[in-house]
């Protein structure tokens, strides 16, 4: 846990906004965007991941198994790329990304539609990649969540 989550968020939504902002209305810097939006989505995708991936986990039958080991009884999930090392990540790189839209030097002209195409592209194949793999921690609560209702559905 760490302190002032919410404030810091909003703090790094603000500069993100003001990034865009700042594209939008000079008309420009969609390299720079691009870059911006592939490494951002890179964060996302290391946040969202266990250090410890499941799925490398070697088992039998791929059913749930009892614990063999005393260590084995309880593993937490534990993010690759911690909280606030992500929003750490983002503020930052959205700072340097504010700077150099005023550089232009970084302002290449390319046609941004094909851009915006390729991101959404690489967005959903990394998104299909790793729902697939389930590493996930909402797939995670998604299934307890449904399995404790289903125990209290049997329960009653």
């Amino acid at each position: 846990w760490t302190p002032h989550t919410r404030m810091r968020w909003a703090g790094a939504i603000v500069l993100v906004l003001a990034f865009l902002l700042r594209v939008f209305t000079k008309q420009g810097w969609y390299i720079v965007t691009y870059a911006l939006g592939i490494y951002h989505l890179n964060l996302f995708i290391a946040f969202l991941t266990p250090k410890i991936d499941p799925a490398l986990d070697l088992d039998d039958d791929g059913g749930p198994e009892l614990p063999t080991r005393s260590n084995e009884e309880f593993r937490p999930f534990i993010r690759r790329l911690p909280e606030f090392k992500f929003w750490y990540a983002i503020s930052k790189s959205t700072v340097i990304g504010i700077v150099c839209t005023f550089f232009d030097a970084f302002n290449v002209p390319v046609f941004w539609p094909i851009l915006v195409m390729y991101f959404i592209t690489l967005f959903c194949i990394t998104m299909k990649r790793q729902i697939k793999v389930g590493s996930f921690t909402w797939r995670r609560f998604l299934l307890h969540s449904i399995a404790t209702k289903h125990a209290a559905t049997l329960s009653t």
